[in-house]
């Protein structure tokens, strides 16, 4: 049985956006968009998830282009350019949320290598379980326990 984040028949979508910064360099930043509310005229700003930037997000790019083409994107379309967001699915928004939240402040580049694999090994429940765990949950001991589970 699959867990979803149905809501009136709808997925829960996820973006991913390019940040550019110095020296044709760029962020990426993650974001969870929320439902329009049944009457209201425009539905409530995303809600950032996370963000990765710099030796992270090098070491954790072929996860990314995979979920880049999990969504019909070309990963070369991927640049410090790029203006438009990229719209992503429930599972492969889900599975990016835990990656990008887990790695955000680690700096030695062994752990962040684990806990990519760990994270691109996760079945779709686990992934679901982790993501409610840390952003309806307790968000901090919930970090803490994946990073230690996959970082080592």
């Amino acid at each position: 049985m699959r867990s979803r984040l149905i809501i009136g028949g709808e997925m829960q979508e996820f973006q991913l956006r390019v940040v550019p910064m110095s020296n044709n360099d760029f962020a990426l930043e993650l974001y969870q968009c929320a439902y329009k509310k049944a009457g209201a005229k425009k539905r409530p700003a995303a809600k950032r998830l996370g963000r990765l930037k710099g030796n992270a997000l090098v070491l954790a790019r072929h996860n990314i282009y995979q979920v880049l083409k999990a969504n019909q994107y070309d990963p070369k379309t991927l640049s410090h350019k790029r203006q438009s967001p990229y719209i992503l699915s429930e599972e492969t928004g889900v599975n990016l949320a835990i990656l990008f939240q887990t790695l955000q402040p680690l700096r030695k580049v062994d752990k962040i290598l684990n806990i990519t694999s760990g994270i691109k090994e996760m079945s779709n429940e686990e992934s679901h379980y982790w993501f409610a765990k840390v952003n309806n949950g307790k968000r901090n001991p919930a970090l803490r326990a994946l990073r230690i589970l996959l970082g080592e």
